[in-house]
């Protein structure tokens, strides 16, 4: 008997009582592309773990996903229950019907979450990880956060600008914690930002 994927993620759409499933967060125009902040949606799965697959093929730096459909829609079904939960949240980006990015926040500690992103190559530069982490920060807040942290490569200078633009300062930095991919090392940066 075949397997329905979806019914998983649809089933936990059920009954959520705080969650608005595809809820537009935001709308706007990065470099003349309509440019959307949203929740997931049941109908996200395959779009979601073809997204996860470029950020893989393309290196993005904390991404090393190889997602297959089980351990897509995995995931996929985690993010949809916790997020049903208020444990965490959780933003696609999309341009032009395609998911291009997503960021995330959760609870770490009392008052303290954890945010963090990624966008494919074709949405980088454009302004979207600002608006993005203004976004998760407004999401944290919303779900209790006073403190917010990250852990950011010391190879991604371009991440560490947008970071400190929103406001994050480095509190800590572990020596040559990331082997590269190709055999160098970098360091692992923790950033905060206190009293949001």
């Amino acid at each position: 008997m075949p397997v329905d994927l979806f019914s998983d993620a649809e089933d936990a759409y059920k009954g959520a009582s705080s969650m608005q499933e595809g809820r537009i967060i935001k709308t706007f125009q990065a470099n003349g592309v309509d440019t959307t902040f949203r929740w997931p949606c049941a109908a996200d799965l395959d779009a979601f773990i073809e997204m996860h697959r470029t950020l893989t093929r393309e290196e993005v730096m904390c991404r090393r996903l190889e997602l297959d459909r089980d351990s897509g829609r995995m995931m996929f079904e985690d993010i949809v229950h916790d997020l049903s939960q208020d444990k965490l949240g959780y933003i696609l980006v999309e341009q032009d019907g395609r998911l291009v990015g997503e960021g995330f926040t959760n609870s770490s500690g009392y008052q303290y979450f954890t945010v963090g992103l990624a966008l494919i190559d074709r949405a980088r530069g454009m302004g979207i990880g600002t608006a993005l982490m203004w976004a998760l920060e407004e999401e944290s807040r919303r779900l209790g956060a006073r403190r917010l942290f990250l852990s950011v490569w010391s190879a991604n200078p371009s991440a560490i600008h947008v970071y400190e633009k929103v406001g994050y300062n480095e509190c800590g930095r572990r020596s040559r914690w990331v082997q590269m991919d190709d055999g160098s090392e970098c360091d692992m940066i923790d950033m905060v930002k206190l009293d949001i």
